[in-house]
């Protein structure tokens, strides 16, 4: 049975390219890939904190990784950023959409909450997650193959009480965070639909 697990999760010759994978939730899911045999593209804002992770799993996990500084609110970079892990290896198997969070100094309360700092969640947690779908989509359904997994959250799903973040003295989550998970949730079915087919066009 052990060897059998194994084989459904072998990722050897499987390149995976984890946004957001310096740190946290990216970090991890960068060590499950790496330890199932994957080599791995993981970016950052900090392209210094890239490269140190970079070395850690190395050392870890014995499988190549590449560090790439990223910053995916600017759409030139990501363009950059995929051509990059495209040309690494010549192909990119698994896409996994992690970098996100919270952005600004503003409250949280929408009433309160300064536009700029609304513009760049959104571009941090949707739009960026939807042009590294373009970027890496386009290159998987030429192939024919590859997988993309985009991380939303329960804020995408459900309306929140805010007196619990009131009651653990947290600043908590503002509606455009909200927005733009749910946007990811939409995007995440329809872009299916789009490359689903193992032949597609697009």
């Amino acid at each position: 049975m052990h060897t059998e697990l194994e084989a459904m999760f072998n990722l050897s010759g499987r390149v995976v390219m984890v946004t957001g994978g310096a740190r946290d939730l990216g970090f991890d899911a960068a060590c499950v890939l790496a330890a199932a045999g994957a080599d791995v593209v993981i970016t950052s804002r900090n392209a210094v904190a890239a490269e140190s992770t970079a070395q850690r799993l190395r050392d870890s996990y014995g499988v190549d990784v590449l560090a790439l500084g990223l910053d995916q609110t600017r759409f030139e970079e990501i363009q950059k950023a995929a051509t990059a892990a495209i040309a690494w290896k010549n192909h990119v198997d698994v896409l996994v959409n992690n970098a996100g969070g919270g952005f600004g100094e503003s409250p949280a309360v929408l009433f309160n909450r300064d536009p700029s700092d609304i513009d760049q969640l959104i571009r941090l947690n949707l739009t960026g997650v939807l042009w590294c779908c373009r970027e890496l989509g386009r290159h998987m359904s030429g192939r024919g193959s590859g997988k993309i997994i985009n991380i939303a959250s329960i804020a995408g799903l459900t309306g929140r009480d805010r007196k619990m973040y009131d009651r653990n003295n947290m600043a908590g989550q503002p509606i455009d965070y909200a927005a733009a998970k749910a946007g990811v949730i939409g995007m995440t079915k329809d872009l299916a639909a789009l490359v689903a087919p193992v032949r597609s066009k697009y």
